[in-house]
């Protein structure tokens, strides 16, 4: 399956470029959280700290968007074709 992965903020910082694209063939049916393995792996990147948020994403320091919709866990699965966006969160004092 095929994906464009967008990073937005510094997640572009992090990973030295705008957005990528990603072809994941394993499993059959991948996950938000098998994509950004993927990546991490393709990319060389430790990124252990975007998966911890698992179903309670209260805490995580990023939000992951699906096609224009914000995720709330990482185990749903994805459609070939479909757009990630990793969007830090913002904070100011």
């Amino acid at each position: 399956m095929h994906f464009k992965i967008r990073f937005m903020a510094n997640m572009k910082l992090l990973m030295g470029k705008d957005e990528t694209e990603l072809e994941v063939s394993s499993p059959a049916e991948p996950t938000a959280r098998d994509v950004l393995l993927a990546l991490a792996e393709a990319e060389n990147k430790d990124l252990s700290h975007l998966l911890a948020a698992g179903a309670d994403r209260s805490w995580s320091a990023i939000r992951v968007v699906r096609n224009g919709r914000v995720l709330h866990s990482l185990d749903i699965k994805l459609a070939d074709g479909d757009t990630l966006a990793l969007v830090p969160l913002l904070a100011a004092g």
